[in-house]
């Protein structure tokens, strides 16, 4: 079980919202997918050490900041059904109609690279990859046109692939207001974020919010 901070969701009032403002997590096309956050968590962390996938069926649990009112309120949970070693794996992975709701050459908040036919040969390289829109997506932006180079290429000094999360179709939710809240010092006063051992372990960590 990974439980983790989601700056980019924001709580809204008056009744407690919960907006996404980033790409990831992405909730468009039906499915969850987390490809363009925590990039160096999901290039190192094997939260199931010696498999082949050593994400398969982990549980993901994204929370807002700790700056946020609620604190660190619950905005989404999923079961992850695989994860993929690159964007040209994932898009010919996904449906059409899913890959097409999650493009960031069209959507300002999308976390899927449309791959060239040249990406098969050279996947990690962003010039194989149809980039979004400058000014309108949220990793291209005026400022840093090519942040969301770092979504396709591979992390860090050590070339690891960062895998791609996507979760189950049915044990997927998503929260559009807050509902419940991680315990006080559950995760440590500055951590973003943590592992537990089960996922009945996380569940005990949890609070119903009261407004």
């Amino acid at each position: 079980m990974y439980a983790y901070i989601v700056t980019t969701i924001k709580t809204k009032p008056p009744d407690f919202q919960l907006h996404q403002t980033g790409c990831a997590p992405n909730f468009d096309g039906g499915r969850i997918t987390l490809c363009t956050c925590k990039h160096k968590d999901r290039a190192t962390f094997q939260p199931l050490k010696g498999q082949p996938d050593p994400w398969k069926n982990v549980w993901v649990a994204g929370f807002t900041s700790k700056s946020e009112d609620p604190s660190r309120s619950l905005a989404y949970l999923m079961c992850v059904e695989r994860s993929f070693l690159s964007q040209v794996e994932l898009w010919h992975a996904l449906p059409n109609r899913c890959r097409q709701a999650k493009c960031a050459s069209k959507f300002d908040l999308g976390d899927l690279y449309e791959p060239k036919a040249t990406a098969k040969s050279d996947a990690y390289n962003p010039t194989h990859y149809r980039a979004p829109a400058v000014g309108r997506h949220v990793h291209s932006t005026v400022k840093h046109p090519n942040t969301w180079h770092h979504d396709v290429m591979r992390w860090g000094r050590w070339s690891k692939p960062h895998r791609l999360l996507l979760g189950q179709e049915a044990q997927s939710y998503r929260w559009m207001n807050v509902k419940m809240v991680l315990k006080l010092n559950a995760m440590g006063v500055s951590a973003h974020h943590r592992l537990y051992p089960s996922l009945s372990g996380f569940i005990d960590d949890l609070l119903e919010f009261d407004p």
